[in-house]
């Protein structure tokens, strides 16, 4: 996967998640929206063809990319969960 940062801030996070689709920006958005010291986290593209942008604001003097990164870690292993169900199915 490759992201590029278009903002950085002490509260505020704005980054392009370089092909990637609907499908991880809305897992990743909600398992961020789970974190109690975010403030927003949104996607949006800018036109149907473009890459996604995530947007996350924190509070709390919370680290906006030390969230993505927990959260893409949970993601992370649920799949892993899964797969080993599947395995020993």
């Amino acid at each position: 996967m490759e992201i590029k940062i278009l903002e950085l801030t002490e509260e505020k996070a704005r980054i392009s998640f370089i092909g990637e689709n609907h499908t991880y920006m809305n897992t990743l958005k909600e398992e961020i929206l789970k974190n109690p010291d975010v403030d927003v986290a949104q996607y949006y593209s800018e036109y149907t063809f473009t890459d996604p942008i995530l947007l996350v604001t924190t509070k709390n003097n919370a680290d906006p990319i030390s969230v993505i990164k927990n959260a893409a870690a949970s993601i992370s292993q649920y799949c892993a969960g899964l797969i080993e169900q599947v395995e020993k199915a």
